[in-house]
């Protein structure tokens, strides 16, 4: 809970010390989580990457606080939502994944047209887990079973354990249009780790999506 609210007072510390210029905007989009693991055999000492595509949507809201020039910094906080349904002869396997993210972005805008921007933006992102699970349900007996990826016991029998608390590193474009805008980009999780038995991995998102500015 203390993370929580860490996270919440970052972004309200950060828009409040330029709230008077900031530009707000509000946000939605698509993404993808990749999930990038390394597992090293031990008996033969032989090393297995694997890599698990999540797909996903996020939404939420900017503001934009001017620095100097055309540059600013960026400040606001994100939802992102992931499923995922698999299935073996055995079981039906459902996915979901909730993350409350706060990015922090340096950007520069670039001037084009009529009231057009060209902006590139990168930073640190600070995230938090809501919830990350698996949900099986037996083809034979109909029975429910769920596994929680932040627990510790649970996530051993999935080869798999994710820390809650997380923060990356993230770069991208936006092109505006007035008052609308498009973007995209690239996330590289650093301490977003997932770690298990002789398994390391990290998460790699890349996103695109759309803004309104308010």
């Amino acid at each position: 809970m203390k993370k929580i609210f860490s996270l919440f007072a970052l972004a309200a510390a950060l828009f409040a010390a330029g709230a008077a210029s900031a530009q707000g905007s509000i946000h939605a989009g698509f993404v993808q989580n990749n999930l990038i693991s390394t597992y090293t055999v031990p008996v033969v000492n032989t090393t297995i990457h694997d890599t698990l595509t999540r797909p996903g949507a996020y939404a939420g809201f900017n503001y934009n606080i001017p620095l100097s020039g055309n540059f600013g910094l960026t400040v606001g906080a994100n939802v992102e939502y992931f499923s995922k349904n698999d299935s073996t002869v055995l079981y039906k396997r459902k996915f979901q994944q909730l993350d409350m993210v706060v990015p922090v972005y340096l950007n520069l805008a670039i001037p084009f047209g009529s009231n057009n921007t060209f902006t590139v933006f990168g930073g640190p992102t600070f995230g938090l887990g809501l919830i990350n699970k698996a949900t099986y349900t037996g083809r034979v007996s109909g029975s429910i079973s769920e596994h929680n990826f932040f627990d510790t016991e649970d996530a051993t029998n999935e080869n798999y354990y994710r820390e809650r608390f997380n923060w990356a590193v993230t770069a991208g474009v936006r092109l505006n249009f007035g008052g609308f805008g498009i973007h995209a980009g690239y996330t590289y999780g650093l301490s977003d780790n997932f770690t298990s038995a002789n398994t390391k991995g990290n998460s790699q998102r890349i996103f695109l999506g759309a803004n309104i500015n308010l």
